[in-house]
């Protein structure tokens, strides 16, 4: 995969990074999405008990080390965070999707086997060293940052006084009482320049259509199967745009490309965009 001029499917957003080349959420991984030209990246983030913004999708370091460590995020300074191994072994996900494949099966991690010598390691970065890395990509990538628990507005204010990133994000999250606490803060402080956000909503129901009217979103996500193409254009008359979440099977590639939705998250950038090419000959 490499960014193409004649790709002119939506926008392919890598799932916490290129997963099948680095650990998730990790720096080299976002960095791989980027050398293949994927339009997108989506990462997670938590913070930190001395109050800084940690890429990462857990509150606590027992998912990215395999419970060799247990400490909560909150319990930790960020550069102890920092500081704790993320191996490489186990971590990796499959390059190519097993099929059928859903939004809810996430992606698979390959098992390597016991004599197999694995010994990488990366480590946690901190949002504002993302956002430097991100001010050095030679192209307008768009990064998806979901919120994970509340609290983080007022750190992420002041990263983003001297971010030059500002357009290329979307601050969004999954989590109710997080969406609502980001809504009211940008309500109350307003948004800097060129920050859109966005809201998993996941499902289309009296509640979530409540809150899309509501609030200020430039996007919506929807879980694969879950919407059509009737629900694309009533978000479009909202002014909102529709991102597909997962949904990692052909069949569902070959829908959304029909679809008009703005941009997808895939674990398979790689499978995708071989797909789309091939599908087109």
């Amino acid at each position: 995969m490499n960014k193409k001029a004649d790709y002119s499917g939506p926008m392919r957003f890598a799932h916490t990074g290129v997963t099948q080349f680095a650990p998730e959420n990790t720096l080299e991984a976002f960095k791989k999405a980027a050398e293949l030209g994927c339009e997108g990246i989506e990462l997670d983030i938590q913070i930190s008990g001395d109050g800084e913004i940690i890429v990462t999708h857990n509150g606590n370091m027992g998912y990215m080390t395999f419970e060799r460590h247990r400490d909560r995020l909150l319990d930790l300074t960020a550069d102890e965070i920092r500081r704790f191994d993320i191996p490489y072994r186990d971590a990796l996900k499959l390059k190519y999707p097993p099929y059928p494949w859903t939004e809810h099966d996430g992606g698979r991690r390959m098992v390597m086997p016991p004599d197999y010598r694995e010994e990488r390691v990366t480590h946690l970065i901190t949002f504002p060293e993302f956002d430097a890395w991100l001010a050095t990509v030679g192209y307008d990538l768009t990064v998806e940052v979901e919120f994970k628990t509340k609290g983080m507005c007022p750190r992420m204010d002041e990263i983003l006084a001297s971010s030059k990133n500002v357009s290329r994000y979307i601050f969004f999250s999954g989590d109710r009482e997080v969406l609502d606490e980001m809504q009211a803060h940008y309500r109350e402080k307003g948004k800097p320049d060129g920050l859109r956000l966005g809201a998993n909503i996941r499902f289309i129901n009296d509640g979530t259509i409540e809150f899309v009217r509501r609030s200020d979103l430039w996007e919506v996500g929807l879980n694969n199967e879950a919407f059509t193409e009737d629900d694309v254009r009533m978000f479009a008359g909202m002014g909102i745009k529709v991102f597909s979440n997962l949904g990692d099977y052909p069949e569902w590639w070959a829908r959304i490309n029909d679809m008009g939705i703005a941009g997808f998250k895939t674990n398979y950038p790689d499978a995708y965009t071989e797909w789309w090419y091939g599908s087109r000959k």
